[in-house]
């Protein structure tokens, strides 16, 4: 079995070659998750980081969690994994998870949608808000609204409030 950090130093060094990157660097959260901590530039978005190591890299050196910060940390501890900046690589998993990554992707201009992704943290505005509405409620033949959509904190969350709102077959 590999070191926990073998295949994350691979993707610590992509993103330090990458232009729009400061630092970079690999760390392991007491709870085991592996953690890119990542300077951006100040016209890089953290998302799109994570799209090209998406992009870039096999999934065995992928990290559970890129979080941008302001400076690198000793450790993993206090980071904020969770918080604006942060983005997993969960791949939608149900099928409903699976039909809205489609459409944000459509929507958003991306070429993938992170389970965890939040609308607005991928550049979602009033505009692109209101044809991810359509589309869903359409193709997903539900009433989604357009406070179910900013309240929700990730797609997942969409795509429960989604099936919830599904008569039982």
């Amino acid at each position: 079995m590999s070191a926990p950090l073998s295949g994350l130093d691979t993707a610590a060094k992509t993103l330090r070659e990458h232009p729009g990157v400061t630092e970079a660097a690999a760390l392991l959260a007491p709870d085991g998750r592996r953690i890119l901590a990542v300077v951006p530039g100040l016209a890089t978005a953290p998302v799109d980081l994570r799209d090209h190591l998406w992009a870039t890299l096999g999934a065995d050196d992928l990290p559970d969690v890129l979080v941008a910060v302001d400076a690198l940390p000793a450790d993993a501890a206090g980071l904020d994994t969770e918080g604006p900046g942060s983005h997993t690589f969960r791949a939608p998993s149900t099928p409903t998870e699976e039909d809205l990554a489609e459409i944000w992707a459509e929507t958003l201009g991306r070429e993938r949608v992170a389970a965890d992704d939040n609308f607005l943290d991928l550049g979602g505005d009033s505009m692109t808000a209101a044809l991810l509405l359509d589309l869903t409620n359409e193709r997903l033949e539900t009433g989604l609204t357009l406070g179910d959509l900013l309240s929700a904190p990730s797609l997942a969350a969409i795509a429960e409030t989604v099936d919830r709102s599904r008569p039982a077959s």
